[in-house]
C-alpha cells in the first residue's frame, strides 16, 4: 500500500524523559525530519536532575513540541500513561511511544502507518518492529530477534514490543485508555497484552529505530550469548516473585468479562497456577504459554514449578 502523504492523518508522539540530556536533542532531531508530515510531538519529563527540562522548554519556546504539565517523577510506566490518557481526549488518530535516547530512521512513522492502514478501522491494532542496536556514537552492533509466534499467552509471560517501536491506531487508544491501571510491569508490555487479547498486533522485520545502548538505559538489549544467559540467570534469582501472575491478576481485573472465551481459558489457567500444584503441572505442561527461545521457554517451566511466576 502507498501512503497518501497529502491525506495524512495526525501522530501524536509521546516522549517521556529522565535525565536525558545527553542524547535528547539528537532524538528530537530525528523527529523533525521525519517523513510523515503530520506529526505532534507531546513530552512529559518524569522528575529530571539535569538539563532535560530546560532542552524541552527551549524546544516547545521555538514551536516544535508540547509539554504535559508536571514533573512529578511516576517511573516510565506511568509517565507514558500520563501522555497516553491526554493523548486519548484530542482527535490524535495514532500514538507512537519515544525514549529519549535513541534515532529514529526518516521513514519511521510513515511505515508504521502504511502498515497499520492494512487493518480495519474498527479493528484496534498496536505495529511494533525490531531494532538496530547501536553504540553510543551510533556504531552499529546489531539487530534483535524476529519473534516466532506472536499471541495473547506470549504476552502473558514475555515482551516482544519494545516500547519505542510501537505506534497504536485509534482504536487501540481507546481502549488501553478506558482504564489505565496504576501499576503494572512496563506501559509497552501492557499494550502488548492488550492488543494480543482484543485487536491485531502487526511485528515487522523492518528496523526503524537506532536504538542506543548504554549505562543509563532503563532497559537495555543483551547482544550475546553469554550476556543474555547472565541476564536471564540474574532475573531468575533475584527478581521479586509472582510479577507475571500479578500482572495477570491486574489485567484480569481491568478487563474482567469482556475478555473472549479462547483468552479467557488460558488467563485463568494461568492465576490457578499460582495456588495449586495440580494446576502448576498443567501449565508447565501446556503449549497455551510461550516465550520465544528454548532457553527462555524452559525457566519458564522452572519458575511455575517453583512457583516463582
Amino acid at each position: 500500500m502507498t501512503l497518501d502523504l497529502s491525506k495524512s492523518k495526525q501522530v501524536t508522539v509521546l516522549l517521556s524523559t529522565y535525565n536525558g540530556s545527553k542524547f535528547l536533542q539528537q532524538q528530537l532531531d530525528s523527529l523533525y525530519v521525519q517523513t510523515y508530515p503530520n506529526i505532534k510531538i507531546l513530552a512529559r519529563d518524569d522528575g529530571s536532575l539535569d538539563d532535560t527540562r530546560g532542552i524541552l522548554e527551549k524546544e516547545h519556546l521555538n514551536g516544535h513540541i508540547e509539554i504535559l504539565k508536571g514533573h512529578e517523577n511516576l517511573g516510565p510506566a506511568l509517565s507514558f500513561f500520563e501522555l497516553l490518557n491526554h493523548a486519548a481526549s484530542t482527535d490524535t488518530e495514532y500514538i507512537a511511544f519515544c525514549d529519549q535516547d535513541d534515532v529514529w530512521h526518516p521513514n519511521k512513522i510513515e511505515h508504521a502507518v502504511t502498515a497499520l492502514l492494512t487493518i480495519p478501522d474498527n479493528r484496534p491494532a498496536l505495529f511494533c518492529s525490531r531494532l538496530e542496536i547501536v553504540d553510543e556514537q551510533l556504531n552499529h552492533i546489531g539487530f534483535t530477534h524476529t519473534p516466532r509466534k506472536i499471541g495473547f499467552g506470549n504476552a502473558l509471560v514475555e515482551n516482544i514490543a519494545t516500547g519505542c517501536t510501537i505506534v497504536l491506531n485509534r482504536k487501540a487508544v481507546e481502549l488501553l485508555s478506558q482504564d489505565l491501571p496504576n501499576r503494572v510491569l512496563m506501559h509497552d508490555w501492557w499494550c502488548y497484552l492488550v492488543l494480543s487479547c482484543f485487536g491485531e498486533i502487526i511485528f515487522d522485520d523492518h528496523a526503524g529505530i537506532k536504538y542506543r545502548q548504554h549505562e543509563n538505559n532503563t532497559i537495555g538489549v543483551a547482544m550475546d550469548m553469554f550476556d543474555e544467559l547472565k541476564r536471564k540467570i540474574h532475573r531468575f534469582m533475584h527478581n521479586g516473585t509472582g510479577l507475571l501472575w500479578f500482572h495477570a491478576c491486574v489485567f484480569s481485573r481491568v478487563f474482567n468479562k469482556r475478555i473472549p472465551v479462547s483468552q479467557l481459558h488460558i488467563l485463568n489457567k494461568f492465576i490457578a497456577a499460582k495456588s495449586s500444584t495440580w494446576n502448576r503441572l498443567q501449565l508447565i505442561l501446556s503449549k497455551d504459554i510461550w516465550r520465544q527461545k528454548w532457553l527462555d521457554n524452559l525457566l519458564l517451566r522452572l519458575m511455575i514449578l517453583i512457583n516463582r511466576i
